[in-house]
């Protein structure tokens, strides 16, 4: 009687040692607070997308804003850092004059170039409307929007990230 006492105590114990793993163990649900705490989320920079161009610069085609036609930079940098020269070439097609272009982060004031914009006359650069160069020094890292405009007729803008000076 003992041994069949012993085997089935055995086997009770081995039956709730193999269930143990099935039932997830318990957890306490959270208190709710009186107010919820607003969550922030940081934002994050989306910079217009890269594309490589013929001539193996990384160029990029802008957003319009208003007014008809294209507008394309042309990036002499892979990666923008504050405080450094960054050079890009324009092409914009539309109507009206002069060029404009200026840099801003969402909180700021805009920056203009530090040459520029020059009229160029040609180049093998092969996108649509006349060619400007520019120069510019973002002094801080961050999300840069570059708005160009071809008067009051055209404008668009370009989006880069601008990481910290190295």
């Amino acid at each position: 009687m003992k041994l069949s006492r012993l085997l089935a105590v055995t086997l009770l114990f081995s039956l709730l040692a193999a269930c143990a793993g099935v039932f997830p163990p318990a957890t306490p649900s959270p208190t709710p607070s009186a107010t919820p705490s607003p969550s922030t989320t940081p934002a994050v920079c989306q910079p217009s997308p890269l594309q490589t161009s013929k001539n193996q610069f990384p160029e990029v085609q802008g957003t319009l804003l208003n007014g008809e036609g294209e507008l394309w930079a042309l990036l002499f940098f892979d990666k923008a850092h504050a405080g450094e020269q960054l050079k890009i070439v324009w092409r914009i097609r539309g109507t009206g004059g002069p060029f404009t272009v200026s840099a801003s982060q969402d909180e700021g004031s805009p920056v203009s170039p530090t040459w520029g914009p020059e009229l160029h006359g040609g180049s093998t650069w092969e996108r649509p409307g006349d060619e400007w160069g520019t120069g510019f020094v973002l002094p801080t890292a961050g999300c840069w929007r570059l708005t160009a405009s071809l008067g009051s007729g055209t404008r668009g803008e370009i989006r880069l990230e601008v990481l910290p000076a190295q």
